[in-house]
């Protein structure tokens, strides 16, 4: 049997979710992309543990056993394997992190410390989008192409920013709506020499397709790993290609720009291109819908040019309409231990792996479906072959598929269900192989998820449109739930509170409006005569989504950030009830995760006279602390001489080396004759160990900086760092500064203390 995925529940993968959740917040476990599929340098399908963007980063997480870690306790094959999928992770622009297995279950707070020095301590995450459906390309024959009217809207706005000087924008599109023809298209009436950058094969292969089929009578070239052609009128290449060979370029060589996948623009190679070259026009793309965070992107590409997202692109007709029945089983998940990503796999196992609920799924598919092409998502390999044996005694063509098989079996099962010789395919990863099937009709949403990120690849394995093809079923199977850990469903998706059978969830206006018509009299639509529903069934349902709501919160972790005050005090405040939380989540019997609106932040700010603290003025507060430094021992301006003097270009510095030079100071003093320190100090004592040393600096100069969150002490690796929104931002003259105000500390210190 093939071990669990995070996506349906790998223990060690849960237990990673749980300690990135201690370490950052529940909320922000949320943006964990778990299983993420990718292609090698040979165009082998793979998968990441976990990937996410921090930043402009794009980061992979690999949580390995300790074979993959020691050559001597696996087979040569996998171990090259492994290496192979790590480097062509890096050849991708991904930062790499790994950890195995005995590592989260033996040291988890040293994981924690690892992830924040890593990740930063309060990184901003930015969901990842990629798993929005795509569309299998038409035939065009770059003549006779019949544009949309939202590829026209781009196009005349493309045009109209160039007839104002604009000289740079970006093109935001659900994937899967043409886009990247719109770009083509742009490109060709411009004229001039194009240069498309993009950050994997598979997408510079898709563009140099298109650019053959539309501008016919023009030489498209590649400029990707082995094949460089870049003298091409047209050169499609991979961004890495392209940044290790500028010296192949002139920077005027092209007069027109695209950057496919856009998100990514702000990461070292993107920028190490786009500062190099100087085209007439540059034109970003993106399927990344506009989000608190995408400044980094505007800040690149300036204007978004035109917009279309994944509900729009329904509506307006390039996905299909999609429809919903709500089936209500007698499970109940409210005991069932979740964290901010996930169900804990063993509790849901033990509530859906029951024949009472397996018989509804195929009982539901006897009394609505029949004839109609079917996908089942199941929790898991087991159960997906549980319910596929289960049709088959009834005596329906299914099969389970999964990631697991052979690759050759696999694409037999797809293709027999495409040709109606299998009717139900059960399946739990599936949606991770991306595999276009557009004849899907009918999908059953029978595993129950937490994660937005998932349900959506599930729902986009249906959404393509297809002949014939009026809409796609959604059959979601809704089990007792929480508020907190309620599962997601269609209605949850798109924040549908009414619910009738078989009625349009998404869908064009002039649709939806015609089907409202009919339901206001009783009728049922014409799609719906052969499916046994009940038009005047009505429902509200509660769509209450915690995750959305913390995400326009602050947690308490952030809280206590945000204010000049110690965390203790925060903590007791909480437990005193001065401080009300306005979302409690509780996660389990003894965890919960408490969130703040901004507006209480402010609230309580001024109610205690709590002085805010945020990335705008947190420098400018640090450099205010040292010049105001308040000295009853010299301890102080010490630590931030060694700072200064260890720190790396990201602000960390090892504790050892500042006890080093905290003991050359002070023994230097003494040696010198000068005055060292009050007698009860340990360093006038003499005779102390670096433990004892250790102790001393991190219980008094160290505290104070640390409670104003400026310096962080990351135990487990024995390092102290500074607030990266401090040190990154400090000149070489503000960094002199603190050193010739350190200096006059001392002088003025000891000066009272002869």
């Amino acid at each position: 049997m093939p071990q669990y995925h995070a996506a349906s529940g790998s223990a060690a993968e849960d237990l990673f979710i749980d300690l990135f959740a201690d370490a950052f917040g529940a909320e922000k476990a949320g943006y964990l992309y778990s299983q993420y599929h990718f292609y090698d340098i040979y165009q082998n399908s793979r998968y990441a543990d976990f990937v996410l963007e921090n930043g402009p980063r794009r980061v992979a997480i690999e949580i390995d056993d300790e074979g993959s870690h020691n050559k001597q306790l696996v087979a040569s094959g996998k171990f090259y394997d492994d290496l192979l999928k790590q480097n062509s992770m890096v050849h991708l622009g991904w930062d790499v992190y790994r950890w195995a297995v005995r590592q989260l279950q033996k040291y988890p707070e040293q994981v924690k410390d690892e992830l924040r020095v890593f990740l930063g301590n309060h990184p901003q995450f930015k969901e990842i989008e990629d798993y929005l459906p795509t569309q299998k390309a038409k035939a065009l024959d770059g003549t006779n192409l019949e544009l949309k009217e939202h590829q026209k809207a781009a196009l005349k706005a493309l045009e109209a920013m160039r007839d104002n000087s604009e000289t740079i924008a970006l093109l935001y599109h659900a994937t899967g709506t043409g886009k990247t023809t719109t770009a083509v298209l742009d490109a060709k009436r411009c004229g001039g020499r194009v240069l498309f950058i993009a950050h994997t094969q598979e997408l510079v292969d898709q563009a140099t397709k298109r650019f053959r089929e539309l501008w016919v009578n023009t030489t498209v070239g590649r400029y990707c790993d082995v094949v460089k052609q870049p003298r091409a009128h047209v050169v499609c290449g991979s961004v890495q290609s392209v940044a290790l060979h500028l010296e192949d370029f002139k920077d005027d060589d092209f007069d027109y720009l695209i950057v496919d996948e856009a998100h990514h623009a702000a990461a070292d190679t993107y920028q190490k291109v786009l500062s190099y070259f100087k085209p007439s026009f540059t034109l970003g793309l993106t399927a990344t819908p506009e989000r608190a965070d995408d400044k980094s992107i505007l800040d690149i590409f300036k204007n978004t040019a035109h917009k279309l997202d994944i509900q729009t692109a329904v509506e307006i007709g390039e996905l299909v309409p999609v429809r919903c029945i709500r089936i209500h089983t007698n499970i109940d998940l409210t005991k069932v231990r979740f964290n901010s990503v996930q169900y804990n796999i063993r509790d849901l196992e033990s509530k859906i792996y029951v024949p009472e609920r397996n018989k509804l799924i195929v009982e539901t598919w006897l009394q609505y479906v029949r004839d109609k092409r079917t996908v089942v998502f199941c929790a898991s390999v087991k159960h997906a072959e549980q319910i596929a044996e289960m049709f088959r005694n009834e005596g329906i063509k299914a099969a389970a598929v999964s990631g697991g098989m052979k690759k050759s079996e696999r694409m037999e099962f797809q293709e027999k269900f495409v040709n109606r010789e299998i009717q139900v395919l059960c399946a739990c990863d599936l949606l991770n192989e991306g595999w276009d099937c557009p004849e899907i009709e009918v999908l059953f949403m029978a595993r129950p998820t937490m994660s937005k990120v998932l349900y959506t690849q599930q729902l986009g394995r249906g959404m393509r449109l297809y002949e014939g093809k009026e809409s796609l079923m959604v059959f979601d199977f809704v089990d007792n739930a929480s508020q907190y850990n309620a599962p997601y469903s269609l209605h949850r998706l798109f924040r549908l509170k009414d619910y009738q059978p078989g009625k349009l969830a998404v869908a064009p206006a002039a649709k939806r409006k015609g089907e409202d018509d009919l339901y206001a009299k009783g009728e049922k639509p014409e799609a719906l005569l052969d499916w046994p529903v009940d038009a005047t069934d009505y429902e509200l349902v509660d769509i209450f989504n915690w995750q959305e709501e913390a995400a326009g919160m602050i947690s308490q972790m952030e809280f206590v950030r945000r204010v000049d005050v110690q965390t203790e005090t925060i903590e007791r405040y909480v437990r005193e009830g001065k401080l009300i939380p306005d979302l409690v989540v509780p996660m389990s019997e003894h965890r919960t995760f408490k969130y703040f609106k901004e507006e209480s932040l402010e609230k309580y700010a001024q109610q205690y006279g709590w002085r805010l603290i945020d990335d705008s003025n947190r420098k400018d507060m640090f450099l205010e602390m040292i010049r105001q430094m308040d000295m009853s021992y010299s301890y102080k301006p010490v630590l931030i001489k060694a700072i200064l003097l260890y720190a790396d270009k990201k602000g960390m510095v090892k504790l050892s080396d500042i006890v080093a030079y905290f003991r050359s100071f002070y023994e230097g003093r003494r040696a010198a004759g000068l005055p060292v320190e009050k007698k009860n100090s340990i360093f006038a004592k003499g005779g102390y160990t670096d433990k004892e040393a250790e102790r001393n600096i991190l219980s008094n100069p160290f505290k104070r900086f640390e409670d104003m969150q400026m310096l962080r002490h990351t135990k487990t690796l024995g390092i102290i760092q500074v607030e990266e929104t401090v040190w990154k931002h400090l000149s070489a003259e503000e960094k002199d500064e603190i050193g010739r105000v350190c200096e006059e500390k001392l002088g003025q210190y000891y000066g009272r203390l002869k």
